[in-house]
């Protein structure tokens, strides 16, 4: 008696499988996206911050003190909307906000050690949704996701006037 071969499908191609409405790469992209959104956000307020307050202190943390315009413009943020979400952080001790010595309408925000560490807290939080989100990639694959995301985020910062940043996401719906 003589063994069947499987029958077997091949592949579709990347061209097919890309014209089929639920494959676009741009509706891809947007819905999962919301969901990694959804986890982050849930990741930072587990740590008493959102999205855009992460975002405050980790620009603190990477480029250190900054005035409020500095960070207003950083983080494509009003002025009058970002002292609402350094308001919280200035009361719960995460960070300063101080007169410039040389012009006293400048406002100096600097992050506090309180700060560092809630935003380490909230950063290994991150880490970890992160891990949930690219555990089906190998280190390699995770290394050129992050490296193609970043040229597309970059083509688009070089030819719109905006991209996604923190303070639009934390607008997105819930």
């Amino acid at each position: 008696m003589t063994k069947a071969s499987p029958i077997t499908t091949p592949a579709p191609s990347p061209t097919a499988r890309r014209d089929e409405p639920r494959n676009s790469p741009g509706l891809m992209l947007a819905l999962l996206g919301h969901e990694a959104m959804r986890r982050l956000r849930d990741a930072h307020t587990a740590h008493g911050l959102t999205p855009r307050q992460f975002h405050i202190l980790g620009l603190l943390h990477d480029r250190g003190p900054l005035a409020q315009t500095e960070l207003a413009a950083e983080t494509d943020t009003a002025a009058s909307v970002l002292v609402t979400q350094l308001n919280p952080l200035e009361a719960e001790g995460l960070v300063t906000r101080t007169r410039d010595a040389h012009d006293r309408r400048r406002h100096v925000v600097v992050l506090t050690a309180d700060g560092t560490q809630r935003l380490r807290a909230a950063t290994a939080a991150q880490h970890e949704v992160e891990d949930g989100l690219f555990r089906s990639l190998g280190d390699s694959q995770r290394a050129e996701l992050t490296h193609l995301l970043m040229r597309v985020r970059d083509d688009l910062t070089d030819g719109e006037e905006h991209c996604a940043t923190p303070s639009s996401l934390d607008r997105t719906s819930r």
